[in-house]
């Protein structure tokens, strides 16, 4: 995590972008699962004070991934302890010696916790794709069949336009030093029409095609990814400091007219 600070005397805005990247891999018959939570290199930029600031994600109420600044330092923890620089997300899904079922819904509990010493607002950004066994993004399945149930619509305002990859969601109103939101999310499934992505091959054998047909589905081996960005911005000039680090208008977030404010 690369850091970028600067002072100012007439606007002071504290900014973290929380990156968790989940990957669950899809055997040929959507059989058993892993998942790695990791962080991504971002940049932050803070024009500096002395409070503290942090978000913690939470998942069916147990801590995942925790960043907080303290002092002069970043404070970092993860469920994996071997490695400050991961997590994991969805080791329960599954049972052991269980296989994913398609349509199926999986608990999946998803909340924020300001685990700062200073009020904040709270964006969540959730992004979803799909990739193949060699890691190239496969865009011949949709993200929307990465069916994540947001819950909570009305504390969690989902952005308008955003891109099918991509739910950008803002709490709303202030969320206090210590206090949990709302879930954002209850349950995740793959929607089983994914089944229905078949390529028809015919076999081809000495140059000729030898009428042999057969069908491939195009999850086979594929993975399916579920990225959750946690970002908070400190109360303080507050919508001034929203339109700077997230572009929006805190009064309008939506298009809709709804504020976060």
């Amino acid at each position: 995590m690369k850091k970028r600070r600067r002072a100012s005397n007439n606007k002071k805005v504290t900014y973290l972008l929380l990156a968790l990247a989940v990957i669950l891999l899809l055997g040929s018959a959507v059989g058993s699962t892993r998942a790695a939570l990791t962080y991504q290199s971002q940049n932050y930029e803070a024009e500096i004070i002395v409070s503290q600031i942090g978000v913690t994600l939470l998942e069916n109420g147990e801590e995942v991934s925790r960043r907080d600044y303290n002092q002069t330092e970043w404070e970092e923890e993860t469920n994996v302890k071997e490695s400050p620089k991961k997590g994991a997300l969805l080791t329960k899904m599954i049972p052991e010696g269980k296989k994913l079922v398609l349509n199926k819904d999986y608990k999946e509990e998803l909340a924020v916790t300001n685990s700062g010493t200073i009020d904040e607002y709270v964006r969540v950004r959730i992004y979803r794709s799909w990739k193949d066994k060699d890691g190239k993004k496969e865009t011949t399945l949709s993200p929307d069949l990465i069916r994540l149930n947001l819950v909570n619509t009305d504390k969690w305002i989902e952005r308008e336009n955003h891109s099918k990859e991509c739910i950008e969601l803002y709490y709303k109103g202030i969320l206090p030093s210590g206090k949990t939101s709302e879930l954002f999310a209850d349950k995740i499934r793959i929607d089983g029409s994914i089944a229905e992505a078949v390529e028809v091959r015919e076999e081809v054998k000495d140059g000729k095609k030898t009428g042999v047909i057969t069908m491939v589905y195009k999850y086979d081996g594929v993975q399916f990814f579920v990225d959750v960005d946690v970002d908070a911005v400190q109360t303080h000039n507050a919508k001034d400091a929203i339109m700077s680090s997230w572009g929006v208008d805190a009064s309008n977030v939506d298009g809709k007219g709804n504020s976060i404010l």
